[in-house]
């Protein structure tokens, strides 16, 4: 037979199943554990839970903080746990409130600093009588106060002893009645203010309180 009638066998290669050894097959196991691990650690961190402190009941400016003040919330975190007061330990003995909480409300760990950030102080003012319904907690008051005159029940000519003080809180005082005798102040005052506001109190001198909007005319 001829050359030209001569058929010349084709070699045919065979596909192979790639080995163990294949670096392909290496990296595509790697990318396949990385995803896998990505995708447990991202549930772990949204399902990670601790326990914080929360308040039971509205916490006013100045006021003191106990455990039996405060419920245990679970809650998940993103990273801001150290933004809220943990319930894993306990209180610090005297802790007071520096920011006003609402009931229900997380406590951040800026709201119980002992004293407020100003380093103000509380103190509780009585004063008798129906106070002006703009007095709140927040809000700023003057004090004035009236020293005895000596004569009955009779007073002297008042005088302001603070300016624009922040209110804590406001509590009716109650008479033995059931009633109320009067309104109870807890005004945050310095170290400088003290010795003023001291004085009146201690001298049984007549306490008013006037509101004060902070940076109106005097």
């Amino acid at each position: 037979m001829s050359a030209e009638g001569t058929s010349v066998p084709t070699e045919t290669k065979r596909l192979q199943r790639p080995g163990w050894r294949d670096p392909r097959l290496i990296i595509g196991l790697l990318l396949v554990v990385a995803s896998i691990a990505g995708v447990v650690g991202l549930v772990t961190a949204l399902d990670r839970t601790v326990d914080v402190y929360a308040a039971k009941d509205d916490l006013t400016v100045g006021e003191q903080i106990s455990t039996e003040d405060l419920s245990v919330v679970e809650v998940r975190v993103d990273g801001m746990e150290d933004m809220y007061v943990s319930a894993g330990a306990p209180l610090e003995d005297g802790v007071r409130a520096s920011a006003f909480v609402k009931a229900g409300e997380l406590i951040p760990a800026r709201a119980v600093v002992g004293t407020d950030q100003q380093g103000r102080k509380p103190v509780s003012v009585p004063v008798d009588g129906a106070l002006s319904e703009a007095i709140s907690v927040g809000g700023h008051v003057d004090v004035w106060s009236a020293a005895p005159s000596g004569v009955g029940n009779e007073f002297g000519e008042p005088a302001r002893v603070l300016q624009q003080v922040e209110v804590a809180s406001v509590a009716d005082i109650q008479s033995g009645f059931g009633g109320t005798s009067g309104t109870n102040l807890e005004l945050l005052v310095t170290d400088d203010e003290l010795p003023a506001l001291l004085g009146a109190l201690a001298n049984d001198a007549k306490i008013t309180v006037v509101y004060s909007a902070v940076g109106g005319e005097e």
